[in-house]
């Protein structure tokens, strides 16, 4: 392209579009608002460090935005964390929760918010002719470079649209090996996530800057790795079975979750010999047996995807149902059939207050609530006498009562003993630290005693979606209900 096309303007930065087509924001951009997409980038790719930065030293113009005009409207190619971390610092209600408080906070700080509502474009023709310009800054340099996936996406992407073989070399400097490479992490990523794993691990996989594929590709990159899961590389598929789906799905699960369990790791399954020992240490029934068959990775996706997706979309459909429902810290519906007088103020104070308008003084008062829950709840069943016996007695402990830490393995117990499994396995995961889990009483504890900012109204939705079973088995149901 001749160099006059690409034109340099000082745009505000309302007018401007973050690309949802931005390899760095991954499969979940897809059908994403504007707001959406900066809580990503603040969330997963350290826009708040861009923020920070702009808040103690200014905006540097130095450098352009990189931009195309395209639907009517600027879309920034390239910068979009800088665009992201300006919109934020000009309106922080664009961000959720503790995000937002922050970056209120840093806007303070401003001394020219001239500075940052108008700033340099550069305006290129087209998107192609930025390809080469976006590859170059995040394959391989000192640019937060993306993860494999997003290079693979990108890759894949620019195939899609119409780039060849040799186009790919020629102009963003993709080998036929990287075509392939790409392809690979797709399959893997794509198989990975239709399988059928506990929610913690697809906690993990679904994090749009997870590393855990680089790991496990690196055993699919191993023809030691690729013998035992009995696969080899493809050009037109990233990978080609020679056993059935049954057998490697099997193995697959298995590397899978021992990855993102953190069982296994890039330094534990870094050399041929540390895959070989892996492999072996396996049971004979874990491990993909030969058997005649053949399949790509499309048969295990397509096979899951239609399986799987009805019932995503009705559960989505039920869980936006209740936020739509209750827009308080508890839901009305929730009684205190069997609690003291203060429960039951705190109740109504806390099916009264709305999580959006109310955050702070709603996410103290739950954890208020909560451990007077508890206590509650174990001192009419009895359990709390036993459990102030076994800590040593009241002399021992501090104001004479158990700490919540010394509380939640009781629950915990209790819960188990009372509640089905699946209900029980979200409680524990809500009441006991996990770094899986979105919000936890950790967290929530955090907040109260330390010098942290306090959660916002999803995160304080989401610890009453979990630990609802809990609160109505402590205060709705008869005590008989708990020593089942």
């Amino acid at each position: 392209m001749a160099k006059t096309e690409w034109q340099i303007k000082h745009l505000s930065v309302a007018s401007l579009h973050l690309d949802a087509k931005n390899p760095r924001l991954g499969r979940r951009a897809s059908g994403s608002s504007p707001r959406d997409l900066i809580q990503l980038l603040f969330e997963h790719d350290k826009a708040i460090e861009v923020a920070q930065s702009i808040a103690a030293r200014g905006y540097f113009p130095n450098e352009p935005l990189l931009a195309i005009h395209e639907d009517g409207r600027y879309v920034v190619v390239e910068g979009n964390r800088r665009l992201a971390a300006l919109k934020a610092l000009r309106e922080p209600g664009l961000l959720e929760g503790a995000l937002e408080r922050q970056v209120e906070r840093l806007s303070r700080r401003i001394i020219d918010s001239e500075g940052i509502a108008k700033v340099p474009v550069v305006v290129a023709p087209s998107r192609r002719a930025t390809d080469r310009q976006v590859a170059g800054r995040h394959v391989g340099t000192p640019v937060l470079a993306w993860q494999a996936e997003n290079r693979a996406s990108f890759i894949l992407e620019k195939l899609d649209e119409g780039y060849d073989n040799q186009e790919l070399f020629d102009e963003l400097g993709f080998s036929v090996s990287d075509v392939q490479a790409a392809r690979q992490t797709r399959a893997i990523a794509d198989m990975a996530r239709s399988l059928d794993l506990p929610e913690d691990v697809m906690a993990k996989l679904d994090n749009p800057r997870t590393k855990l594929f680089t790991t496990i590709e690196r055993v699919f990159d191993s023809t030691v790795g690729r013998g035992f899961l009995k696969v080899e590389p493809d050009p037109d598929h990233g990978l080609r079975g020679s056993t059935t789906k049954q057998e490697f799905t099997r193995g697959f699960t298995k590397l899978v979750s021992d990855v993102a369990l953190g069982k296994q790791s890039s330094r534990t399954l870094n050399t041929n010999d540390d895959i070989r020992k892996y492999f072996e240490s396996w049971q004979a029934n874990e491990l993909p047996a030969s058997k005649k068959g053949s399949f790509v990775p499309a048969d295990l996706i397509t096979g899951k995807a239609g399986s799987s997706k009805p019932a995503k979309t009705e559960q989505s459909a039920v869980a936006k149902k209740q936020v739509q429902v209750s827009t308080t810290v508890l839901p009305k519906d929730f009684k205190v059939r069997f609690g003291n007088d203060r429960l039951l103020d705190i109740r109504r104070e806390l099916t009264k207050l709305k999580r959006e308008d109310f955050p702070n003084a709603g996410a103290v008062l739950l954890r208020v609530f909560f451990e007077l829950s508890v206590m509650h709840y174990l001192e009419r069943s009895g359990e709390l006498a036993k459990l102030v016996q076994k800590l040593g007695g009241k002399g021992q402990l501090q104001y004479g009562a158990p700490t919540m830490k010394q509380l939640v393995p009781e629950i915990t117990r209790i819960a188990k003993a009372n509640l089905g499994k699946a209900e029980a396995a979200k409680i524990e995961k809500a009441i006991r630290y996990d770094a899986a889990a979105p919000f936890t009483l950790s967290d929530l504890h955090a907040f109260v005693h330390q010098q942290s900012d306090l959660p916002g109204a999803r995160d304080i939705w989401q610890f009453w979606l979990r630990t609802e079973p809990l609160f109505r088995m402590m205060l709705e149901q008869d005590i008989s209900v708990g020593k089942e």
